[in-house]
């Protein structure tokens, strides 16, 4: 009877613990890390505008949702992205990198049709999954992977976004600092303190939003924002059209530099002041036109010349030297003839 016991103790027990192993295995994928390689000079340096490919968004195909963008695989040794694991219903499809037409940080546009490898998948290759943990080199949780970038024209994985604490949330990891990926998760070759001085990240179509909104919601801005282009690339603002004056201006990119993610302002307004001076400038240096006594005056891109001229081979020239000036539109000419020159023309 003690025996009978004994021996259904020792089974329960080997139940027990391969039922827990299979948990495990579940849970956390097997597999050793994959090292990343260090930059070199075959890398290369990111030629065009970062493409990003949110963990979780939605994939495309002419306007139609093909599935969910759950793991991003890259080639270790070269950092090149080689593919994309899709959530299709209850299956993933793998979908190489030369099918994504575009990945803004919100939907990955695809091609309408493409070649998967045989396997669907290559043991060689560093899988990226959705909120995968994140650890510095002394072990502690930074935060959880949120999203992918690379460069198009080189093909390679540039840098990830990661989801930690403080504000704003979200931080660029340049490949660079990227050790290590394995069923863990990421390894970084940094310390948990070193969090802090990483760089903020929003994606360009979070930041535009952004922009548009707070010049919507400011009284004083909401009519700059029909003279106003907003360009968003890696982070960097770049502002085009009119503004009033140099204080409108100012008080634009203060507005912008407050949303969080924007890294630089590349200011390209020109002011109805500016216009004016330099379409008065242009007229009052250039022998054709110098003779003209002129007043100008300008507001988004359209400007009104009036005053006199000595002949009308003189006026004609103003309309036309003024449209020459960059950033003129539209000219409205109003100069008039003086004295005996215009009864004799």
């Amino acid at each position: 009877m003690d025996l009978t016991f004994f021996a259904i103790v020792i089974m329960g027990g080997w139940v027990v613990a391969i039922g827990a192993a299979g948990l495990v295995m579940v849970l956390r994928p097997g597999g050793a890390a994959i090292r990343i390689a260090g930059a070199s000079a075959a890398a290369g340096a990111p030629t065009g505008p970062r493409e990003e490919i949110l963990l979780g968004g939605d994939a495309e195909v002419l306007g139609n949702v093909r599935g969910r963008v759950e793991t991003v695989q890259l080639r270790p040794e070269t950092r090149e992205l080689q593919s994309i694991g899709l959530a299709t219903g209850l299956e993933t499809q793998t979908v190489p990198e030369t099918a994504i037409l575009s990945a803004d940080g919100r939907v990955v546009r695809l091609t309408e049709s493409w070649i998967e490898s045989p396997d669907g998948s290559d043991g060689k290759a560093a899988t990226l999954r959705r909120d995968m943990a994140v650890k510095g080199t002394d072990g502690k949780r930074l935060g959880r992977l949120r999203l992918v970038g690379f460069d198009r024209a080189s093909g390679k994985v540039t840098a990830l976004v990661i989801a930690g604490r403080g504000t704003p949330s979200q931080r660029l990891v340049p490949m660079d600092r990227v050790r290590e990926v394995g069923p863990s998760g990421v390894v970084l070759d940094l310390r948990s303190s070193d969090w802090m001085k990483l760089q903020p990240f929003a994606t360009d179509w979070e930041i535009r939003q952004a922009v548009m909104d707070q010049l919507e919601a400011d009284p004083q801005l909401r009519i700059a924002q029909r003279s106003i282009s907003v360009d968003v690339e890696d982070q960097v603002v770049t502002l085009r059209g009119y503004a009033t004056d140099s204080s409108q201006t100012e008080q634009v990119a203060r507005l912008i530099r407050s949303i969080p993610g924007v890294l630089q302002i590349d200011r390209k307004l020109i002011t109805d002041e500016d216009l004016s001076r330099a379409v008065t400038e242009v007229i009052r240096r250039n022998l054709a036109t110098s003779a003209a006594k002129v007043q100008v005056s300008a507001h988004d891109g359209t400007v009104d010349i009036t005053g006199e001229a000595p002949d009308r081979a003189t006026a004609r020239a103003v309309d036309r030297v003024a449209s020459q000036v960059p950033g003129v539109q539209v000219v409205h000419n109003a100069v008039a003839v003086r004295g005996p020159a215009a009864a004799t023309a």
